[in-house]
């Protein structure tokens, strides 16, 4: 069973119907430090893999299960460049190196995840500080270095496509949290097993 955070919103199932002809891709090319953005924007539905569902990484700031993973493509989504390529290069070549395209209408943190953007969760101070040191340790445990370059409020998440293109499930990013990898595996699978 889908857990209920990866079910859509009201507000995304409405982004969802226009996202596929209104987000529009420009692909990046990156090579060492360098980030070149193609010449040309596409839209999301000449980027979508055909034949497979697809997982995209909406992904707020660059910072196992193979045998299902086989069945969908990963990509990500950026919402700028030219601000910290080299950190964006660190992204791709160290942790990502799956296609990257920049979002140049921000349709995908704006419409679909709805602009959301950090916040504090709490106002103990006692609570915010234990958040930042457990983040701040599970950041140091996977060799990350937290990169504060560029915007880094606005929130991103996963979107999870089927082979049709149609938006299937999402996953909201909570700052600070890891991703609860049972809640996509079990999303990954519902997909899967629809598509036999």
């Amino acid at each position: 069973m889908v857990p209920d955070r990866m079910l859509l919103t009201a507000k995304m199932v409405d982004a969802a119907r226009t996202l596929v002809s209104k987000a529009l891709l420009t692909s990046l090319d990156i090579e060492n430090s360098t980030v070149t953005p193609s010449s040309t924007s596409q839209p999301l539905s000449e980027v979508l893999p055909q034949n497979y569902g697809s997982v995209c990484f909406v992904v707020r700031r660059p910072g196992n299960n193979n045998e299902l993973m086989k069945k969908f493509k990963m990509w990500g989504v950026v919402k700028e460049t030219g601000v910290d390529d080299e950190g964006l290069s660190t992204f791709y070549n160290d942790y990502f190196n799956y296609p990257l395209y920049k979002d140049e209408g921000l349709v995908l943190y704006n419409d679909f995840f709805g602009k959301r953007k950090i916040g504090l969760t709490t106002y103990n101070p006692f609570k915010l500080y234990r958040g930042y040191k457990d983040m701040s340790k599970r950041l140091n445990e996977k060799g990350l270095d937290g990169n504060m370059t560029g915007e880094g409020l606005i929130q991103g998440g996963l979107v999870i496509f089927d082979k049709e293109g149609n938006v299937r499930y999402a996953y909201e990013e909570i700052i600070g949290d890891e991703l609860v990898i049972d809640d996509i595996v079990a999303a990954l699978n519902d997909i899967a097993k629809d598509e036999k």
